[in-house]
């Protein structure tokens, strides 16, 4: 009988997983969305702790619930405003080392505003802000997960450029 580590490894080509320890809790899945018009990306704020970083509106996959309609609700609570849902633009994860960590799964789609007003949304304890930056903010926000370099490159390419996927993208 193998134990369970040799069979990740025989399954994954030989790697163990990042954080062994995150395997007892559930993956969260996070659908961002990608917005950005006229030079500009919409973005939100989130505080937690002393950190104060922006990010694009999304957020968790509810159960039952498709990622594309999770994009949409989730840009709509957070900013007013209602979406189509485009291309999956991006897939990246963050694994957590500490014992007990979280292991999230972000898959970021493009979208196209349809309707709305921006207002920032109250349900969410640690939301503070929406806002359109200019495109190239992108490169120089602290953003997490840390990935506006590669957002700045899909808004250059219009979405059309091929799905980026960039493994695990957790600092702390």
């Amino acid at each position: 009988m193998f134990e369970s580590r040799n069979r990740i490894e025989i399954a994954f080509g030989g790697e163990p997983p990042d954080n062994p320890g995150v395997s007892e809790r559930a993956i969260r899945i996070r659908v961002g969305v990608l917005v950005w018009r006229d030079g500009e990306v919409l973005l939100v704020r989130h505080e937690k702790g002393s950190r104060s970083y922006w990010l694009v509106p999304g957020g968790g996959v509810d159960t039952g619930e498709t990622m594309v309609a999770a994009g949409a609700r989730e840009v709509l609570e957070e900013t007013g405003y209602s979406v189509e849902m485009g291309p999956l633009l991006l897939v990246c994860e963050a694994i957590d080392p500490k014992p007990g960590g979280r292991h999230i799964v972000n898959a970021v789609y493009a979208g196209t505003v349809r309707g709305g007003t921006l207002t920032v949304g109250v349900d969410d304890k640690s939301l503070r802000d929406a806002q359109w930056h200019p495109v190239e903010a992108l490169g120089e926000l602290e953003m997490y997960p840390p990935i506006g370099a590669e957002l700045l490159v899909c808004c250059r390419e219009n979405g059309s450029g091929a799905v980026r996927v960039l493994g695990n993208t957790w600092r702390p």
